[in-house]
């Protein structure tokens, strides 16, 4: 196809759909505003090792010739979750290995997710005939909507207030899948759905949920004429047997990684009651649950209603859709460890994308049931400018971009910081002190630092570090801001409880090492 045909195309496109443009642009500036962001943050030495850290050790250690390792987790990362897309991130990051490489990519894997469920929202609601709401309300204008409150919701910017996680490309990767199989593009949707699981092997839940969707939403559409009850059935169990020895084969493998054998390994619930738990004591100990559901209830209900109020409550019209979102929903609101359900974590990306979804469908009942009816334009009206309500009050008061994150930083936050002479000299100095350290030197800094030094094979963080390499003669370097909290929080190490900042004081008193840099509270010290 020549330029001038493919040009020609794109423009007819975009006289039939003038929202396309605007959505690629709209998905285009957040991307380089959330990227912007996150690299404020990461300049200002805001990132933890505490994921940043993690992945950038990992994927230097992949490009060096070993399997992902991390000193912050037990040996490889693909021990503690296994993820085979670290193997496809590989590739960008040996072109730049830079924590900007990540950053990009998680800044424009969710801002332009936005335009897939654009497109996956026209696809759904160009399947009634004709929409005679008048000239404003047409398809491309709800889509526009749906996928604007989609993209300003606290709910889906919450992760750029907290470092990089592979949970970013769920979203991506969910309406995808969707999208691919409403257009019949089905090779495509299992290429989608395998790019899920590949994220982290419990994420075969998540794709069960996708496939047991795709089926409701066959029975709807009417997409393929594989519809009924039993032929879904087959299609179902077929997927759930290759999925279900895929996620034993993964903790084996996490098993054989990690030198131990797949029964011992942990299951990391992180607070929870765990969902086995959860429905053993919703009938042995009612009083437990009850405790558990009103625990930080306000957090909860914030979350919730920026979930499900940010699109009108329409997934009641559509039950099927509360299969992809519901069991997260409940684990999260009887969990007693706060980032599940506490804006600012990657963990809203697990239910966000399937709520935006649900409101698409929610709009489709709305109109395919009410266009008759002679309140139904009112119904509509109301419907849309809800979203449009919560979307604007959520974008001004809980988005990183505008409001400031858990920490009281926000962009405008980040920006003033570069006119404070004594916080800029402190982060200049570090980054000095991180281009200054021999690469690959034995080193132990805090949390907060780790990122330095994510491309540092032999660094290592406190308070996570293992206690098998804590040794006053084993590293070269210990840096430590003193000004940070990360200096006095302190990890139990075979028994005792140590900071960085006692760590420091005993390399100095043991004669084995002396000052390397000291200024603005940042100390070096160099074993001799």
């Amino acid at each position: 196809m020549s330029h001038e045909k493919l040009i020609g195309n794109i423009v007819s496109k975009l006289k039939k759909d003038p929202y396309l443009l605007w959505i690629f642009i709209v998905s285009l500036v957040f991307s380089i505003l959330f990227t912007v962001y996150s690299s404020m943050a990461f300049n200002l030495v805001e990132m933890s090792g505490w994921d940043m850290g993690i992945y950038m050790q990992a994927l230097s250690s992949g490009i060096s010739g070993h399997l992902f390792y991390s000193a912050l987790v037990p040996g490889s990362y693909l021990a503690e979750h296994f993820s085979p897309i670290l193997f496809i991130l590989l590739i960008p990051y040996y072109i730049f290995p830079s924590a900007y490489t990540l950053i990009v990519l998680q800044s424009f894997a969710i801002g332009f997710s936005t335009l897939v469920l654009y497109l996956l929202s026209k696809e759904i609601l160009q399947k009634i005939e004709i929409i005679k709401t008048g000239k404003w309300l047409n398809t491309s204008t709800i889509s526009f909507i749906i996928s604007m409150a989609y993209i300003m919701s606290p709910l889906t910017e919450s992760p750029v207030f907290f470092d990089f996680h592979l949970m970013v490309f769920l979203p991506l990767f969910f309406f995808l899948a969707i999208y691919s199989f409403m257009k019949k593009q089905y090779i495509l949707n299992i290429i989608f759905l395998a790019l899920i699981v590949s994220l982290h092997s419990t994420f075969v839940s998540i794709a069960l949920m996708a496939i047991l969707f795709e089926i409701f939403l066959n029975r709807t559409f009417m997409i393929t004429s594989i519809h009924s009850p039993v032929r879904s059935s087959i299609y179902f169990f077929i997927s759930l047997a290759i999925l279900g020895p895929y996620f034993i084969l993964a903790g084996i493998l996490k098993g054989d990684i990690a030198g131990v054998p797949a029964s011992v390994l942990r299951i990391h619930v992180s607070g929870s009651a765990g969902p086995t738990a959860l429905v053993i004591d919703t009938f042995t100990n009612p009083a437990l649950i009850l405790h558990l559901l009103v625990q930080n209830y306000i957090l909860k209900l914030t979350l919730l209603f920026f979930a499900f109020g940010g699109f009108a409550f329409l997934f009641v019209r559509y039950p099927a859709s509360i299969l992809t979102f519901i069991p997260y929903i409940i684990y999260s609101m009887f969990s007693t460890y706060p980032s599940y359900y506490t804006i600012g974590y990657q963990y809203t990306m697990m239910f966000i994308p399937m709520v935006a979804v649900s409101g698409a469908i929610g709009i489709y009942i709305l109109i395919k049931s009410q266009m008759h009816k002679p309140s139904f334009k009112l119904q509509l009206r109301i419907a849309l400018s809800v979203i449009i309500v919560i979307a604007l009050l959520g974008f001004s008061i809980a988005t990183p971009i505008v409001s400031g994150d858990t920490n009281s930083n926000s962009m405008y936050a980040s920006v003033s910081q570069y006119g404070n002479n004594t916080y800029m000299n402190q982060v200049i100095f570090e980054h000095k002190i991180a281009n200054s350290i021999p690469k690959n030197a034995t080193l132990v800094t805090s949390n907060n630092l780790f990122p330095l030094f994510g491309n540092d094979l032999n660094a290592t963080a406190f308070p996570f570090t293992p206690d098998v390499v804590i040794n006053a003669d084993y590293y070269q370097y210990l840096v430590d801001n003193q000004n940070s909290m990360w200096s006095i929080e302190t990890a139990n190490i075979s028994g005792t409880s140590i900071s960085l900042n006692m760590l420091e004081h005993e390399y100095m008193a043991s004669g084995n090492y002396k000052v390397y840099a000291d200024n603005y509270g940042v100390i070096v010290l160099e074993r001799n």
